[in-house]
């Protein structure tokens, strides 16, 4: 079995995008907000690192501040499918999900074939989609299935570092 290990600062700044993501229909609503935080306990993130996540959850943070530079390219990846599963989240992209996606692909330097590919990714996740209501276990799954589907074929543990 293969061990992928998702780093603190890739789920760091995942988490992030995917703030940013919630926020670009104005508002980000207290179920969304709890989730992505018991999500930054399950994901073993320090408590500065959950303090960033919270100052973004209180307050939009623009999209070039996220900081992406030291991410790896499967990092970056991880992060885009991420946001583009989140934009999907509501069975409809809306136009300001689709710019932000378009400017975190951007931001990220993803190329256009790149970008596709890590869309159709995000698509075959969104089975994953319980509509429970609990954001925790959602981004968890999500967080666990992303790098078997980046990494392909095999049997795979992902752990969160």
């Amino acid at each position: 079995m293969k061990r992928l290990t998702i780093g603190a600062d890739a789920c760091t700044e995942t988490l992030a995008l995917l703030v940013t993501m919630a926020w670009a229909d104005g508002r980000l609503d207290d179920n969304e907000k709890a989730g992505v935080l018991a999500a930054s306990e399950v994901l073993n993130l320090t408590k500065e690192l959950r303090g960033r996540i919270d100052q973004i959850l209180q307050k939009p943070m623009p999209l070039e501040e996220l900081l992406v530079e030291n991410l790896s390219a499967r990092d970056k990846a991880f992060a885009f499918v991420a946001a583009a599963w989140m934009s999907g989240v509501d069975a409809e992209v809306d136009e300001k999900e689709k710019a932000l996606l378009d400017q975190a692909a951007d931001l990220l330097g993803l190329s256009a074939a790149r970008r596709a590919e890590l869309v159709q990714v995000a698509r075959d996740l969104e089975p994953l989609r319980k509509g429970e209501g609990s954001w925790t276990k959602e981004i968890v799954t999500l967080f666990k299935a992303i790098p078997q589907r980046l990494e392909g074929e095999g049997d795979f543990e992902v752990a969160f570092e």
